[in-house]
């Protein structure tokens, strides 16, 4: 989960040592000759059902553990993270609604493709991970039985938003930009029991991604053309490619959802 803090409120980045389990199971960190106390979020900001991290268009700066060295009542606390993504100028937005904000999230950032980022405040979440009072959540275990569906689509607000529809049904999200990313996806990850692609796509479109699953050992795999193509033509040609079914932008939710745990049932049956 990419997370966000105030660039004025880290004083300076300390790269943790993968290799070392003693530093990787420390609760403390040494810094300018001093031990200082070490949080890892990981402890702390847990899902309460099963998660996959969404694919991040750039890569990380940091690809490793890092801690953010960060001043709570003139005392330095190191935080640890998982990797460093970047410093970036961006616009904020402030939270509105009636349910209260977890503690130490004051904010959002909005990236210039569109993300919203949740900005941390780094005194009032120490403050909360050091009280002795605070509950962890309960989890629930990661199901075995979540489908994990591919959605295929050169937007990437058209993939985030048929991600949060699929996910909220219950489903695991891949993301693909064009067809030559769906095939590498479908190599990666044999899991994927169902496809939503787009036909307009840079480099392999998706009559070309149909051709090329139709020739593969992916051909079982049902697919589900979700296009701003509406003209007869086009859609004939994806069923004559194999797409089992043809939607067009915008399209009705249900219906969409109902055709998908259809074809995927009826694959399972096979």
């Amino acid at each position: 989960m990419l997370l966000a803090f105030p660039a004025n409120e880290v004083e300076e980045m300390v790269l943790l040592v993968k290799e070392s389990s003693k530093q990787a199971s420390s609760k403390t960190l040494a810094w300018e000759e001093e031990e200082i106390p070490l949080i890892n979020l990981s402890q702390f900001l847990q899902f309460s059902r099963p998660h996959r991290p969404i694919a991040q268009e750039n890569l990380p700066i940091i690809e490793q553990s890092v801690a953010l060295i960060v001043a709570k009542d003139d005392a330095p606390y190191a935080i640890a993270v998982d990797r460093y993504w970047g410093e970036a100028e961006v616009t904020t937005r402030p939270i509105a609604g009636k349910i209260k904000l977890p503690p130490g999230l004051f904010s959002c950032a909005l990236l210039g493709d569109g993300r919203v980022v949740p900005i941390l405040d780094a005194v009032d979440l120490l403050d909360w991970a050091l009280a002795d009072n605070h509950k962890t959540p309960i989890l629930t275990p990661a199901s075995e039985n979540r489908q994990t569906v591919m959605v295929v689509d050169d937007s990437v607000n058209v993939r985030r938003f048929l991600a949060l529809t699929l996910e909220k049904d219950g489903y695991l999200v891949e993301q693909a930009k064009d067809g030559i990313e769906a095939l590498e996806k479908l190599n990666a990850n044999p899991e994927i029991c169902a496809i939503v692609c787009d036909v307009e796509m840079p480099r392999l479109d998706g009559f070309g991604f149909l051709a090329q699953k139709g020739s593969s050992q992916f051909n079982s795999i049902p697919i589900m053309m979700l296009t701003s193509r509406s003209g007869q033509k086009h859609r004939q040609l994806a069923m004559n490619l194999g797409a089992n079914a043809y939607f067009t932008k915008p399209f009705h939710e249900p219906e969409l959802l109902e055709m998908l745990r259809s074809l995927i049932k009826a694959k399972v049956k096979v």
